[in-house]
């Protein structure tokens, strides 16, 4: 009887704890914030895939949100009184333009939502046209009754956070010498460089290339190396469309800061033409890494550099990792076709043939096919042979 008391009494207190771990209102409650978090993304991104940012906007704080784009930064009050002024008939314009977008609008991908307590982030893939990509890292918040927020976001193809970006151009609106000074990361500073400095900034505010590159050219080295500097080079030339100048500042960029996750994608457009494919390849790591999250997209990419560079198998697995996430995504079967077709996987090379045909609407007969060197084998295999007779 008492051997048979100690394990009802023990079966008792098991019950008991499983009770109390399924009813714990902290785990409820982590898991409703969860729940918040992942809806109030899903609904901002199916608003977006439907030409709104309705839901967007009702997720920030517009006055935090000014508050950061202040700052600790010395922006002339006067500039900052006059951006107060526009933000109520200018504030949609401005948030409506930090989203990337092809011809038939925007079309963004939730890749994930990650939450502890009542802060959170998200990952937002943005597909381009020309197999292009933006993302868009969000900061996100709850408060005390769950309501979602938006607080900022890093944006990779302008390779700063939103509100860092419209800080400096409040700064470069009217660039004093103290903000200026605050912007360099060293103290010694000449009064003629930093006069060269500020000057700079202006020239890249009137979008002055010419004056921008006189000025450059003669800046001391210590400056010419300073973030702003080499990343305001790139925006500039991107936004005058100089493909010449532009490769010059990639190049700068790429010299100083060929780890930072941040200008990945705008290394890619200098490493590839460049044939720096093993930087290309790198570089994609570490944004894969920054991010992550799973992604079609980035597997694709990887896939190609990874072919490139003679590493088939390696660009087999990103490839049909890519198919496995986002069977529908394009890219995905360019590249297992290229990758497939490297392994001699013939079978499913023959498959992306279809899909790229049926679904995308290609014309892939043997023309089209000789252009590509590496698809010289899948040419010649019988596989091939054997689905042109089915595809006519």
């Amino acid at each position: 009887m008492k051997l048979k008391s100690i394990y009802l009494t023990a079966a008792a207190l098991l019950l008991a704890c499983s009770v109390s771990v399924a009813a714990d209102p902290e785990e409820d409650q982590e898991l409703a914030r969860q729940a918040a978090f992942r809806a109030g993304m899903e609904d901002i991104v199916g608003g977006l895939n439907g030409g709104s940012i309705e839901r967007f906007l009702a997720s920030l704080d517009r006055e935090d949100l000014v508050n950061r784009i202040f700052g600790l930064r010395l922006i002339d009050q006067k500039v900052k009184r006059q951006f107060r002024d526009s933000m109520e008939f200018g504030f949609d314009g401005m948030i409506q333009s930090a989203f990337p977008a092809g011809k038939d609008g925007i079309k963004a991908n939730l890749l994930g939502v990650e939450s502890r307590g009542y802060r959170g982030r998200a990952v937002v893939r943005f597909d381009l046209p020309d197999f292009q990509f933006g993302y868009h890292e969000y900061d996100l918040l709850l408060d005390e009754s769950n309501r979602f927020y938006v607080v900022d976001w890093t944006d990779y193809l302008q390779g700063e956070r939103f509100t860092d970006g419209i800080g400096m151009s409040l700064v470069q609106a009217a660039p004093s010498r103290p903000a200026v000074r605050k912007l360099i990361d060293f103290p010694d500073v000449r009064e003629a460089d930093l006069f060269q400095f500020t000057e700079l900034l202006k020239a890249a505010r009137d979008r002055q290339a010419e004056r921008y590159i006189d000025i450059i050219s003669g800046l001391d080295e210590r400056l010419s190396r300073q973030r702003v500097v080499v990343l305001t080079s790139v925006q500039l030339m991107k936004q005058i469309r100089n493909r010449r100048l532009t490769r010059t500042a990639l190049m700068q960029m790429a010299s100083y800061y060929p780890d930072d996750p941040l200008y990945t994608l705008m290394l890619l457009d200098y490493y590839f033409p460049a044939q720096q494919y093993e930087q290309a390849l790198q570089s994609l790591q570490g944004l894969y890494a920054k991010l992550d999250v799973d992604d079609a997209a980035m597997e694709a990419r990887l896939s190609a550099a990874a072919l490139v560079l003679g590493k088939a198998e390696e660009a087999n697995a990103h490839a049909n990792k890519a198919l496995q996430l986002e069977a529908g995504l394009e890219l995905a079967s360019w590249s297992a076709l290229r990758a497939r077709a490297a392994v001699e996987d013939y079978s499913g090379a023959v498959e992306n043939l279809q899909q790229l045909e049926t679904r995308f609407g290609h014309e892939l007969g043997p023309d089209a096919l000789r252009r590509d060197a590496g698809l010289a084998g899948l040419l010649r295999s019988s596989e091939y042979t054997e689905w042109l007779t089915t595809r006519k």
